[in-house]
């Protein structure tokens, strides 16, 4: 026990004589492991989506790949998809297809979202879904739901909520029965429940979503091969789409990865920098290790022939690492405490943090322990060795470990900013580029109160508002999608696959409101046959020249630029806009408000004050176009504020690195810098020669660090629909700052050792 605190004595004595090094290496530890540790809890709860469910690894949800180049993934189809395939194939255990969105619920003068899914029996039955009061008839009935209990608990403070009234919409619903519910760590989360309406069952609605479960034993991968070839027949039509099968525990970042606030690789990446902070910490902490341990070697040999073992030297020395991984880890428990509102709040994980930190922080503990148990084992022997055997070369290993623990921080340091720089030119580039139509001074406002007439009669009054547009689709926020699936298109070869096209019913003022680019034709819409297709549509159906052709009874007169209306990373769907047959068949219910952008917060100000004074408690929500898509950018913002706080870390532990390594070889190098001076050597020429040293390693760095960054950023720009380019002017930026903060770091240093008096060094020598 004596022998445990002598050691752990001369561990704090070491790490105090060296406080600014000790600091460093702390914080990077502490910053590192916090990082590290966030991160892991992230992927492991996002990689557990569904997985609570009844047979959850047979679980699989049917989507589709559409376009030339089979970019583009559909998870909806046709309701009867689900039936037809639980019949068709003996492997399927059961299916269920389901309807979800979200509904706007009022009730007593009081709006809330809800999560809501439009189900039948089948969907109960594979889900396990409980009946906890009232009955099963709102399956059957248009004005019945059901709420989960937490869904009834939010709405009416309590779960006694049988036969009470809602609107959901524009419809008075009455609540028939309370089901169970499940976690909101699901792709499938609900609150209220809605049966499925006769109208929409048909092929032609593709807004469904179908699950499968396999029975034991079933190949999943035959299973697949059998589905993408297979053939539905609806009468006299035959059905073919090339369905493919993803397990429902991997939807969350396949198929459903545009709905998640934060890109799962960016998370990945995350843990990724995390870690590289734990190294970059580590290497910095062993190189003034080991610099230490040559320099102690006399001692050192001193204790061995006196009777000291080499265990009780290790353990010297590790001692003085586990009183530091120990002050890390409480540094970084600490900030985990202090963060973890944040995580989850950007997480939503919903699961305890800290007991799980704490598993992840003894992980790095065991590594870094037994690195740092190889590194000293080495060095000490080889240490004692060179000093026993009286070997000239001991210098030339402190050196050699010195440059390249040097180089690989520089290194770090290069790669982690030129990665952070790529990502703020990119996230620049996707808020200023162009998707195809006017974004700027452009609102969607949904109201339920019959003052609504009111309200906008309020607005066209505002000096800053140009343009009212009553009963109009939104293009963003998108308030409704209507897809169908296109089997005939002039020119469509037998092996065509059929296109699924996203269809917009609007007149030509809807083109003029949002400024919609038309690259071929004209805007014009004469008649209800009339069509404008976007670029990606003409591609898929394989038209070079598309003016004119035809599409079953549709003739197109024009070629519109892509519309990008979801995540920058998700391909444009093929879209086409045409003319109501009938002026009911016009899609949304929404005003759209054209105005000047910056009286934003004005107009969504006049607008709640409005409906305070006309309808107290009625829903009224104004959302703009850049508001929307700004939401689409979460996750780059997000990983540019985590790498942004993580670049300067690893920076700064680098450069604290550098300094410390220019202040051991000052001092190791006394007598060297004091011959140079008496032979003729000025301030300026050692201080020269010290930046050429450290220059060297740096432009080593960037030679392995650029090319390395370069393919990294250019694989993750593959990802995105609209890209920025490599600019030749990051790499040299980059390079010319960090040689000047190298510049800045050691050159106090060295000028001090540089003017020191020659006769006084050697005297002392």
């Amino acid at each position: 026990m004596l022998m445990i605190l002598h050691y752990l004595t001369v561990a704090v004595r070491s790490l105090m004589k060296y406080k600014v090094q000790t600091a460093v290496c702390m914080v990077g530890l502490a910053v590192g492991f916090a990082c590290f540790a966030f991160s892991m809890i992230w992927i492991r709860y996002e990689l557990t989506y569904d997985d609570f469910h009844r047979g959850a690894d047979r679980l699989y949800t049917i989507y589709q790949r559409s376009g030339n180049d089979l970019s583009r993934i559909s998870s909806t189809d046709a309701y009867p998809l689900a039936v037809a395939v639980r019949e068709a194939f003996p492997e399927v255990e059961d299916a269920a297809a389901f309807l979800r969105w979200a509904s706007d619920v009022k009730w007593e003068g009081q709006t809330c979202q809800m999560s809501q899914l439009q189900i039948d029996s089948s969907f109960v039955r594979m889900f396990d879904v409980r009946l906890l009061q009232g009955s099963w008839d709102f399956l059957h009935s248009s004005e019945g739901i059901a709420l989960t209990e937490e869904g009834a608990r939010r709405i009416f403070g309590t779960t006694d909520v049988l036969g009470r009234e809602v609107e959901v919409g524009s419809n008075k619903m009455k609540v028939v029965a309370v089901v169970s519910g499940w976690s909101r760590h699901s792709n499938f989360f609900y609150e209220m429940l809605t049966g499925v309406s006769g109208k929409d069952a048909g092929w032609s609605n593709l807004s469904y979503t179908s699950c499968i479960r396999l029975r034991e034993g079933t190949d999943a991968h035959s299973f697949a091969r059998k589905l993408e070839t297979h053939e539905f027949r609806q009468g006299e039509e035959t059905i073919r789409k090339h369905w493919q099968i993803e397990p429902i525990t991997r939807c969350r970042y396949t198929i459903y990865q545009d709905t998640g606030s934060v890109s799962l690789r960016y998370v990945r990446l995350f843990s990724v920098v995390g870690g590289f902070i734990i190294l970059l910490a580590l290497v910095n902490y062993f190189s003034i290790l080991v610099t230490r341990i040559r320099i102690r070697a006399r001692e050192l040999a001193l204790r061995t022939v006196c009777g000291s073992s080499r265990t009780g030297l290790l353990s010297l020395f590790m001692s003085e690492l586990v009183v530091l991984l120990l002050a890390s880890g409480l540094l970084g428990m600490t900030l985990t405490e202090l963060s973890a509102s944040a995580f989850r709040e950007l997480s939503h994980v919903e699961t305890g943090v800290m007991f799980r930190a704490f598993l992840y922080y003894l992980f790095v503990l065991v590594v870094s322990l037994l690195l740092t148990f190889c590194v000293v084992w080495h060095y000490s022997r080889k240490s004692l060795a060179d000093v026993m055997n009286g070997s000239r070369y001991a210098g030339h290993v402190r050196v050699s470990f010195q440059q390249v623990s040097v180089w690989l921080q520089l290194f770090m340091s290069v790669l982690i900013l030129f990665c952070l720089s790529v990502l703020m030119k990119q996230l620049y580039h996707l808020s200023h580029v162009d998707i195809g139509f006017e974004r700027d001074g452009r609102a969607t406002l949904i109201v339920h109160a019959p003052e609504r007439k009111k309200l906008i009669d309020d607005i066209r009054r505002l000096p800053y508002v140009q343009e009212v547009q009553e009963n109009m689709y939104s293009l963003l926020p998108r308030t409704c999608s209507v897809s169908i699936g296109v089997n005939e298109w002039e020119g469509k070869q037998p092996d065509d696959r059929p296109v699924t096209l996203q269809v917009i019913t609007q007149e030509e003022d809807f083109i003029r409101f949002y400024g919609i680019r038309i690259l071929q034709g004209s805007g014009k819409l004469d008649t209800p046959k009339d069509i404008i297709i976007n670029e990606t549509a003409a591609k898929a159906f394989g038209w070079a020249h598309p003016l004119g052709k035809k599409m079953g009874m549709f003739t197109v007169m024009g070629v519109m630029k892509d519309l990008h209306l979801s995540a920058p990373t998700v391909p444009a769907q093929p879209m086409r806009i045409s003319k109501p047959f009938y002026s009911s068949e016009l899609d949304g219910n929404n005003i759209l408000i054209r105005f000047d952008e910056a009286h934003s917060k004005e107009l969504k100000q006049f607008c709640e004050q409005k409906m305070n004074e006309y309808a107290p408690g009625a829903f009224c929500r104004l959302q703009t176009v850049n508001e929307v898509y700004d939401r689409y950018l979460v996750s780059e913002r997000a990983l540019m504020y985590l790498l942004s706080f993580i670049s300067v870390v690893c920076v700064v532990i680098s450069l604290f690195g550098v300094y410390s390594h220019v202040t051991l070889d000052c001092a190791r190098r006394q007598k060297e810098i004091a011959i140079r001076k008496v032979n003729g050597a000025t301030a300026g020429n050692i201080i020269r020669f010290f930046l050429y040293q450290y220059g060297v390693l740096l432009v080593l760095a960037c030679l392995v660090a650029f090319p390395i960054g370069t393919l990294v950023m250019s694989r993750w720009l593959e990802h995105y629909v609209e890209r920025t380019s490599l600019s030749w002017w990051l790499y040299a930026v980059i390079g010319i700052l960090l040689y000047i903060f190298i510049l800045i770091c050691i050159g106090w240093r060295v000028w001090q050792a540089a003017n020191k008096n020659p006769a006084e060094v050697v005297k002392r020598e």
